[in-house]
Parts: C-alpha cells; structure tokens; sequence
C-alpha cells in the first residue's frame, strides 16, 4: 500500500505569498518546508542540498588534514590498510567520523535552504528527546540481546580478549562517542534531505522514501541478502519517518543497531567487517526490525489518536 499525504498546502505555484499557517494547517513531515512563509519554494531544495554538500567538504577537509599531518610524525598513529580496525582509533575516527559530519552539514544546508534547520527534526521544528527516551525502553534492550548477547553467544568460539592498552581504550571510545552519531549522519542524509527536498516539490512521500534506496544499498558491501536487508531497513525507516513526522525513531534504531554491535567488535574479529550474510543471519537481523517497526507504528498512532496510515502533522508552532 502505497502512503499518500495530503496537506493543507496553502502554497501557488506560480509563486505567489504563501500564507502562514494556521492553528487548523497541518503538513506531513515531507512537506514541511512548505509550512515556512516564503515567496518562492521551487530553488530553495537545491540550495539545501548544494549547501549541505559543500559544507561537507570543508568539514572533511578540516578533519582529514589534521589526521594527515599527526599521522605524518607519528607513524603509529596512521590507520590500519583496510580502515576496518576496530583496535585502532585512527581508523575508528575516519570511518565514523566522516558519516558523522553528515548531520551537522544537512542541518546547515537545511537551515540555508529553508531558513530553518529544525525542520530537519520534525513536523514541530525541534528534535523530540522525550519521544527517543520513550521507544528507546524498548528498543535498546532489544538490540543488546540480539546484537551483543546473542552475538557473543554464538560467536564464544571465536572471542579474544585485546591487549589492554591506550590504543584500544581510545578505539573503543571513539565507538561509543561516535556510533549514535555516524548513524544519525546517515538518517539525515538519506532520509531527511531527499524526503524534504522531494516533498517540497512533491506531495508523494514515496517518491522520497525510494529514491535514496540505491544509494544507501551502494554504501554497503554485503552481498545480496545483505543488500536486501540494507534496501528494507532504509524503506522502513523512510516510512517511519514520514509516519511519526519526524527523525527521531529512524535515528533510534539505527543508532542502537550499530552502538551495539561496534561496542562488542573488537572482541570478535572481524565482526563489524561487510561481506558475505546467510539466510539465517539475514531472517535474524530482519525479522526484529520489522516487528519493532511495527509495534511503534500501531504504538504512535494509538498515541497520537491517528490512523493506521495516517502521518503525524505539524505546523511549527505546536509542541509535544
């Protein structure tokens, strides 16, 4: 079934004022850029996404070129040859790091493009905390047991203990600082930007939800089973997105996906590494995320008194 948003979308196409919205507007979180009271809608995706992608460039430049030169006097320090080590910080801080500035550079572009960068976080213009804590009751411990418990279960075998030294405390720590973040990098990214971006043109949510998929897919080098798995994660968390009116829950569950399995990597080799995925791994890794999905579906819109397809809207000025 295909979800469809209409809005009150008091906006012209021939550019005319836009009104402000009323106590009685509501827009889906696709469409709410067009809750701002701009003249002209069309170009200002295109700023957004031009913005985002150069202050992305200067960020990664500023975070590469200090790496460079440390790693120039101390030879040590440089990564690892694969960039996969999850022993060694340097590579920790490159791979996480980069996905990491995503986030702040979508909220630059979106606040150039728009005029305001918490639309990025939802329907109400702000980032929902208590929202995230509530699911994350749930949602984190779900992840720890299938994730790290299951995982070091199944994988006894194979543990081994690191070397206990700096380079490793350090490694670990970028993890846990880095992962929550690296995971809302790529949430804004892939969700947030093509979904705004599409949809202030577009009244179709799905339009934005797909079209990033390839890409997303592209950024991982399982094989196909994984992929397909990587292509049903970012379709559901795009229509979470568009459901709940926000990015909070998609960044949740991404973000308790991969903290978890990064914090237990350096004690399985080559845990965290992309490659080959079995049936049985995939049903495993799938099956749970499909069903919290779910159940935060049925949970939202009995929360919020909306229909079972019916998406959260906002007009900026409401708070929850």
């Amino acid at each position: 079934m295909t979800p469809t948003a209409p809005d009150t979308d008091p906006s012209r196409v021939d550019g005319a004022p836009q009104a402000p919205p009323t106590a009685a507007d509501g827009f889906a979180y696709h469409r709410i850029p067009r809750a701002l009271p701009h003249r002209r809608h069309w170009f200002r995706p295109l700023v957004a996404v031009g913005v985002s992608g150069a202050v992305y460039v200067v960020m990664l430049i500023q975070l590469l070129v200090p790496l460079l030169l440390v790693t120039l006097i101390w030879p040590g320090a440089g990564p690892s040859e694969m960039l996969t080590d999850p022993l060694n910080p340097t590579d920790q801080l490159l791979g996480l790091g980069m996905l990491a500035l995503l986030l702040p550079a979508v909220l630059i572009g979106t606040l150039a493009g728009y005029g305001r960068a918490g639309i990025a976080h939802s329907v109400f213009g702000r980032f929902r905390w208590r929202l995230l804590g509530r699911a994350a009751i749930v949602v984190l411990p779900v992840y720890v047991l299938l994730n790290m418990v299951l995982s070091l279960v199944l994988e006894r075998d194979a543990l081994v203990v690191p070397p206990f030294s700096a380079a490793v405390v350090l490694a670990w720590l970028v993890v846990l600082v880095l992962a929550p973040l690296q995971s809302a990098g790529e949430e804004y990214l892939f969700r947030v930007l093509p979904l705004q971006a599409l949809g202030t043109w577009l009244r179709w949510p799905i339009v934005g939800i797909l079209l990033p998929v390839p890409l997303f897919v592209l950024g991982h080098g399982y094989n196909l089973l994984g992929q397909i798995h990587i292509a049903l994660f970012a379709i559901v968390m795009g229509l979470l997105a568009w459901k709940t009116g926000g990015i909070e829950l998609p960044v949740l569950l991404h973000a308790a996906n991969n903290w978890t399995l990064f914090a237990i990597a350096p004690l399985i080799p080559g845990f965290t590494e992309q490659g080959e995925v079995t049936v049985e791994a995939m049903i495993v890794a799938t099956a749970p995320m499909l069903a919290l999905v779910a159940g935060i579906w049925w949970w939202y819109s009995r929360r919020e008194g909306l229909g079972l397809w019916e998406p959260q809207r906002g007009t900026l000025r409401s708070s929850r």
